[in-house]
């Protein structure tokens, strides 16, 4: 993954977690993840190519996002909630933000992407010309969402395998 630092110890929690640098046209961004109490086996991280993730994005079949799918640069700074991305980002690589989280069905006919979280800051990141970055999804769906939408010459990994157990 080209976007992988390492890990670090959040500066507010104490809490270690995979960090990760995005280039963006504006300045360089950080993303995380941490693990959680249980299922980090069963999530998966997986750096995308930003324009074939848009693409299955558009294809999702509910429609939920449509309009901010097929926004562009423009339109999502108007949103009100895009200042809310700027202003996560604007911390830096002490506090960075959350891995958006997607998921990426295999069994799907058509192959599509949904978010469960991260809409605005995926736009965020789009809008300011970040080729790649990573995101989130359930492990069973990694392999799916790696061929479709991955970045080339990335692979994923686990939660578990980026952040492995602290020992005592």
């Amino acid at each position: 993954m080209e976007s992988y630092l390492g890990l670090q110890t959040g500066a507010w929690n104490g809490q270690r977690v995979a960090l990760f640098r995005v280039h963006t046209s504006v300045a360089d961004v950080y993303l995380s993840v941490s693990r959680s109490n249980y299922g980090n086996e069963e999530r998966a991280v997986v750096e995308v190519d930003c324009a074939r993730l848009f693409r299955l994005w558009r294809d999702e079949p509910r429609g939920e996002h449509a309009g901010l799918a097929n926004g562009n640069p423009q339109t999502w700074r108007a949103d009100p909630r895009f200042e809310l991305a700027a202003e996560g980002f604007s911390f830096g690589e002490h506090d960075p933000v959350p891995l958006a989280e997607v998921s990426c069905p295999a069994s799907a006919a058509v192959p599509y992407v949904t978010f469960t979280d991260g809409v605005m800051r995926t736009l965020w990141l789009a809008a300011y010309a970040a080729k790649s970055f990573p995101v989130e999804c359930a492990m069973h769906e990694a392999e799916a969402l790696q061929r479709l939408a991955g970045a080339a010459g990335s692979r994923w990994l686990s939660v578990a395998e980026l952040v492995p157990p602290q020992v005592a």
